[in-house]
């Protein structure tokens, strides 16, 4: 059994105004739920979380919910869980481990990196070193390339454009990812996509799902940054503010890897779904600009998936496309962070809530929709906040570069 803190509760909710420059895409089919602000009496997790208790009735719940995660074996449904984290209300209220895991072991995040790298492209903007997300995104493709124009939001929404396979190839040596990360292109992804990944799709019309295109943008960062040091640069910016200990992973050609290779703790990686639930504030500073986050969480509605917006999974009320990329059930407001083999960052702003599992599972079968209906259904284990919370208005200037 996993260990049940103490949380005190709050109330008020905000929804940052957008910015114009996050404008095209955001118009949504329902109001996006206002994301709660951090309580004036409440410590910042920066140093580590405070504890707290959930109701009990919710323990009573999730309890059979958390223990049926952690009796799994590779072979069940959702494979072996290795950590589960849940944060309510801005505080620890559970966590569990595997054996040979613990609150200070660093776990792979595989795709859930495209969110975390989703946010370095946030913070550069708050920064002023993106100066528009409907400007070409700098690449290693030539001038007059088609691909040289695909810009930081196409590249960001999966609607680049390029004849990519990952989700749905039959075979290892059809996929894109393997053939980029363990086959072909593993000492130079930037020289994969060059070379094998052509532009067949006007950008912002289809969308696919691509972690080259995440690998792109990392190739992006380095460059706006202007950093001789990236991994420095990230700490400066994301991981140090937040005090998450994250550790990232380059190609031998110098990229960062940041469509799949991040690792942190389950405590830290709660961390930055806190911050993502917090609208992008930390201790009084934001990090991300006005209406990032809202952004992140939207379906930019020109194609006819409705999944993913950007960098982040979405939970659509009905008639998910794809049907197997998300939950069907409610809450509907939960948008997340995945990765390969079982990681979910689970953000829930209508209960206040953060999930985190890590673990290791097929990616084959029904291993995803259980995993998804099983963040949901501890999502519902947890009271609503007060629907008729306010808006916190808080906005900021943008920094100066770090």
């Amino acid at each position: 059994m996993g260990k049940f803190f103490v949380c005190s509760r709050y109330v008020k909710s905000g929804l940052a105004a957008l910015g114009l420059m996050l404008a095209p895409g955001l118009a949504s089919a329902e109001p996006l739920v206002p994301l709660p602000p951090q309580p004036d009496e409440l410590a910042w997790p920066t140093s580590g979380w405070e504890t707290g208790e959930m109701p009990a009735e919710t323990a009573t719940l999730i309890q059979p919910v958390i223990d049926r995660a952690m009796a799994g074996e590779l072979a069940d449904p959702m494979g072996e869980t290795r950590a589960i984290v849940i944060i309510h209300h801005g505080k620890l209220v559970f966590e569990t481990y595997r054996n040979g895991f613990g609150p200070d072991t660093k776990q792979v995040s595989w795709s859930m990196a495209k969110s975390i790298t989703s946010s370095l492209v946030g913070r550069a903007v708050n920064l002023g070193l993106i100066d528009d997300l409907d400007a070409p995104m700098p690449t290693p493709f030539a001038a007059g390339d088609p691909r040289a124009e695909i810009t930081w939001r196409q590249w960001l929404t999966m609607t680049d454009g390029l004849d990519y396979l990952e989700i749905g190839a039959t075979d290892l040596m059809t996929n894109d990812v393997v053939q980029m990360m363990y086959g072909a292109g593993r000492f130079d992804v930037l020289q994969y996509a060059q070379d094998n990944l052509p532009r067949v799709h006007t950008p912002g019309v289809v969308w696919n799902y691509s972690t080259a295109g995440f690998h792109l943008i990392s190739h992006a960062l380095q460059q706006v940054s202007g950093a001789a040091d990236f991994t420095d640069w990230f700490d400066r910016n994301l991981a140090d503010p937040i005090g998450m200990d994250a550790v990232i992973e380059y190609d031998t050609a110098g990229t960062y890897l940041g469509g799949s290779l991040v690792w942190a703790s389950a405590r830290d990686f709660a961390k930055f779904g806190y911050l993502y639930l917090r609208d992008g504030m930390w201790d009084g500073r934001r990090l991300l600009p006005d209406g990032w986050v809202d952004f992140s969480r939207t379906d930019p509605q020109e194609t006819e998936a409705n999944t993913y917006g950007a960098g982040f999974w979405l939970t659509p009320s009905a008639n998910p496309v794809p049907a197997s990329q998300a939950a069907h059930s409610p809450p509907y407001d939960a948008f997340s962070a995945q990765g390969h083999e079982g990681q979910t960052i689970w953000i829930v702003p209508s209960r206040d809530l953060v999930i985190v599992h890590l673990g290791l599972m097929d990616n084959a079968g029904d291993n995803w929709p259980h995993l998804y209906e099983w963040n949901q259904e501890i999502a519902r284990a947890f009271p609503p906040i007060a629907a008729d919370a306010n808006a916190s208005g808080e906005t900021e200037a943008a920094e100066q570069p770090q």
